[in-house]
């Protein structure tokens, strides 16, 4: 009897699955240290204190930790329907591509090529993100990756991901991970005018503080896996990836599948390898 196909989690839909990325919050929650943060909450207290009676000045502190202690009760009581269980997927999922003509996931895991694109930039300067050129630097970043989201079906972009590394107590680096369906469509978008703009300004204004990266990895079937336990759809598993239903109508499926199957309990037979051998036995 040949493999059962696989079972999505996310129903599809008739248009891309979109996150709650905020990439305001993204640049400026690294961009002070903790102790920097501490100092604006008590400045600004001993302002109120300077300015308003005391009864007054005291107000805002005694409801923003009121608003702290009751959110974090409530959240508490709810157990597990508090919000940070929202999309958690309980027991293991995986992510499985789907077939572009068709949608489904089919019973061969890690049966399709994906291109993986990091790309980061760091500031290495004291004032961070307020350093010179700090500020077109970002813009170039926001407008490239607006870009991407924008033309994401031409570009062959499954999915993104905001992420900020942990090396310093600020001014961190900072990167987005990309999935393309292929390397072709990685290249249209470095040849983008958008990008090209963006790569001449850089060499151009030649800030040694600023600092830039990239990596890209061409996978080929049959050379990743993936495994998520209690979580919710994440990096690869959070993409979504447009298709054609049984009507050959546009769909977006997300690629997360149910993992408690044979195929997909251990490393090699998420990797395709496991599936493989044991066809060609």
């Amino acid at each position: 009897m040949p493999p059962r196909e696989f079972r999505g989690f996310v129903s599809r839909r008739k248009g891309p699955h979109t996150g709650k990325g905020d990439l305001f919050s993204f640049f400026v929650k690294d961009a002070f240290k903790v102790r920097t943060l501490l100092l604006f909450g008590a400045a600004g207290q001993t302002i109120l204190f300077l300015t308003l009676p005391s009864r007054v000045a005291i107000v805002p502190l005694v409801l923003l930790g009121l608003y702290a202690i009751i959110t974090t009760l409530t959240e508490v009581a709810r157990g597990p329907t508090n919000t940070y269980m929202e999309n958690v997927i309980p027991g293991r999922a995986s992510a499985q591509l789907p077939s572009p003509q068709t949608g489904r996931f089919g019973s061969q895991p890690a049966a399709h090529p994906i291109v993986v694109f990091h790309f980061g930039v760091t500031f290495n300067h004291p004032l961070g993100q307020l350093a010179p050129g700090a500020k077109q630097t970002t813009d170039h970043f926001t407008a490239c990756n607006g870009q991407v989201v924008a033309r994401a079906d031409e570009y062959g972009i499954l999915g993104l991901s905001p992420w900020r590394a942990g090396e310093r107590g600020s001014n961190n680096v900072l990167m987005m991970v990309y999935y393309f369906r292929d390397v072709d469509g990685l290249n249209r978008f470095a040849h983008d005018d958008i990008h090209r703009k963006a790569w001449d300004w850089i060499v151009k204004a030649g800030y040694k503080h600023i600092g830039f990266f990239h990596e890209v990895f061409c996978v080929p079937p049959k050379a990743y896996e993936s495994i998520y336990v209690n979580f919710q759809p994440l990096l690869m598993g959070a993409t979504s990836v447009k298709c054609y239903d049984e009507d050959g109508q546009d769909t977006w499926v997300r690629p997360i599948v149910d993992a408690d199957v044979r195929p997909l309990r251990s490393q090699f037979g998420r990797i395709g390898r496991a599936f493989k051998e044991t066809v060609t036995a």
